[in-house]
């Protein structure tokens, strides 16, 4: 039986590149500026598309995959990103396939009163995800915690979410510095390594076709045809 994806997927015309999401931020911020940027719930889903591009320029490191990715178009339902990846056909098959993850994205800052495990927990919150969703806790929260405690805090979570990972800033330079780190599997038989660090800036330069508009075809091969300029708005915040 294929797997059952959420129908919100299937609305999703054009896809965009890890560095169009983290330009798209960049454009925010220079437009309404950065308290705006990060409060507004208008840009909830570009900090939401930032932080998942920037998680997936480190894991693209981890698979050799590429990924683009858009914002789920039903505002407030899981989960907050779906994310593709183009691959070769299986030997036998014609036509390109697609690898799909949804992404479910949190933040953990400075105005969470929980610690890391039980912030995640309470995300989670007995909710029902698809098997192959991705928990990512973005964390910008000052303090130090250690992975083999998050680790061994989440191991027993019931949860259908398939992996947890954290994206944050090693030490207090964050001029593109960051890492990610898996901190719960529930699927032992993926073979992915569990954790990446690099630049996310460096990693944006490596060429990547900006938006695509996925075809599966009929034939053996990736290929990437002009279909001219795509144009992806920006939310606007309405003045009070």
């Amino acid at each position: 039986m294929g797997a059952v994806y959420s129908p919100e997927l299937d609305n999703i015309k054009i896809f965009i590149s890890p560095s169009r999401a983290i330009s798209r931020m960049k454009t925010v911020v220079n437009r309404d500026g950065k308290v705006a940027a990060i409060r507004e719930d208008a840009h909830k889903p570009v900090r939401e598309a930032w932080s998942a591009a920037v998680f997936l320029l480190g894991y693209s490191q981890i698979t050799n995959h590429q990924y683009w990715l858009r914002e789920n178009p039903v505002k407030n339902e899981a989960p907050d990103i779906f994310s593709i990846s183009i691959l070769p056909p299986f030997q036998d098959e014609k036509g390109v396939k697609r690898e799909i993850l949804e992404i479910e994205v949190c933040d953990y800052d400075e105005h969470c009163k929980l610690d890391l495990v039980d912030h995640i927990k309470e995300k989670l919150g007995g909710k029902a995800y698809n098997p192959f969703t991705l928990l990512l806790c973005y964390v910008h929260k000052q303090g130090e915690a250690r992975l083999i405690d998050l680790i061994n805090g989440l191991k027993e979570t019931k949860t259908s979410v398939r992996e947890i990972w954290i994206l944050f800033h090693p030490g207090q330079d964050i001029n593109g510095e960051f890492a990610i780190s898996r901190v719960f599997l529930r699927d032992p038989g993926i073979d992915v390594p569990c954790h990446y660090e690099g630049n996310y800036r460096q990693l944006a330069l490596i060429p990547q076709q900006e938006m695509i508009k996925t075809s599966r075809g009929s034939g053996k091969e990736i290929n990437f045809v002009p279909m001219g300029i795509g144009y992806v708005p920006l939310p606007i915040v309405k003045k009070k």
